[in-house]
């Protein structure tokens, strides 16, 4: 029972990293893609 309580934690983890990893790129690159719809003519 402990293990599996310990994997859900770690899936858990792992996703809230990716979703970190998601975010911080999202922020990174929405920037970017308005500065080239405003670069573009």
């Amino acid at each position: 029972m402990q293990r599996k309580r310990a994997i859900a934690i770690a899936i858990e983890q792992s996703q809230a990293k990716q979703a970190r990893l998601v975010l911080a790129a999202s922020m990174l690159l929405l920037p970017a893609a308005l500065l080239l719809l405003l670069i573009s003519p």
